[in-house]
């Protein structure tokens, strides 16, 4: 008789199992011999075929293929993450560049729970039985959207109001630091091989571990028989800032207490998160190339790198709106907030009436 495994928190376990070894494979995928390399190769696809069966093996007939399909593919997205991060570590030359590992593999081991939550929960089922009972009457007001009601606690409001902007100073502060800057790596190093790529500019890089300044990009040529000055590379110019502030923006978002408003709000507000921060990344990538290119041209580093900095952030706009389609909550969350206020001042003029 076939076993299924239909307890999430085993197969998450399972998962990570692989997701960890996978990790490790691929920091030695390219630093041994031929043949060890092979190996590797062979225990990773081993590995996928296994996590497959183990998804398939959970989902059983329980959801259905469209589902089935969703779950394979993000938890095989986050294992071929994780095998890239293990991969870019053995190639990177910063003092730091084990803490990539050690930062991101937690968050993608919690991400394997978000996905792994999010699937049981649709083969459960949804039911509101719960949420039909009788409740006691409350005076808070509720905001209905898209068929579903919105009513937040005052603890939350005072969350997204104040937490928002401390934990996004918090998460720049934690990427500022020196033991982080193996992301001035990454980015440094992906934005030079795009340059040679598209521009033919023969830009290098130099690693100088000691002082603010670990990373620059170095130019061939010169401006009216000068030459190009390096350009140094700090934590803003890697795009974290905007990533932090929507991060804050995101976990703070305060969560409705209508049951059935509230169904995968985590899943929601991972995937935001997700896409939010690859958009800002890429962005920034852009940024860097176009202010490089015309610096490289002969244009003044201080004009384009103020104008096309400023003008980049408009792309704020378009995760706004992937925030109202995936996490309503934050919007409708600010109209929250005015309605109390609203409701409140009408109180308090009530009597002189």
């Amino acid at each position: 008789m076939k076993t299924l495994i239909t307890n999430k928190y085993l197969i998450w376990l399972i998962l990570s199992f692989l997701l960890v070894a996978s990790f490790f494979l691929g920091m030695f995928l390219f630093a041994s011999s031929l043949e060890v390399t092979i190996i590797i190769l062979v225990v990773l696809i081993i590995s996928f075929c296994i996590q497959i069966l183990l998804i398939l093996n959970f989902a059983s007939s329980r959801i259905k293929n469209r589902l089935k399909i969703g779950m394979l593919t993000t938890h095989s997205l986050n294992l071929l993450f994780a095998i890239v991060i293990g991969f870019s570590i053995s190639v990177m030359e910063s003092d730091f560049k084990y803490n990539f590992g050690i930062v991101m593999i937690p968050l993608l081991l919690i991400l394997s729970l978000v996905i792994t939550d999010k699937y049981d929960n649709d083969m459960k089922g949804f039911t509101l039985e719960k949420e039909e009972k009788p409740k006691k009457k409350s005076t808070r007001p509720v905001i209905e959207f898209e068929n579903k009601k919105y009513v937040f606690s005052l603890n939350s409001l005072i969350i997204l109001g104040v937490g928002t902007p401390l934990l996004a100073i918090v998460i720049y502060f934690f990427f500022d630091i020196e033991a982080q800057f193996w992301l001035h790596e990454i980015v440094v190093k992906q934005t030079i091989y795009f340059l040679n790529l598209f521009f033919d500019m023969d830009v290098s890089t130099s690693y100088i571990p000691s002082g603010k300044y670990h990373w620059s990009f170095n130019f061939v040529g010169s401006i009216d028989g000068d030459p190009l000055s390096s350009i140094y590379f700090e934590t803003f110019c890697t795009g974290i800032q905007a990533i932090c502030v929507f991060a804050g923006i995101i976990i703070c978002t305060p969560h409705s207490q209508d049951k059935r408003t509230n169904k995968d709000i985590i899943w929601r507000k991972a995937k935001a998160l997700i896409v939010s921060s690859i958009i800002f990344y890429v962005v920034n990538v852009i940024r860097m190339l176009i202010q490089i290119e015309l610096y490289y041209l002969g244009y003044p580093w201080d004009s384009i790198h103020v104008s096309i900095s400023a003008a980049s952030s408009f792309i704020a706009a378009i995760i706004i709106l992937l925030l109202h389609k995936w996490i309503p909550e934050f919007i409708i969350s600010i109209i929250y907030i005015g309605t109390l206020i609203s409701k409140r001042v009408k109180r308090v003029r009530k009597p002189k009436e």
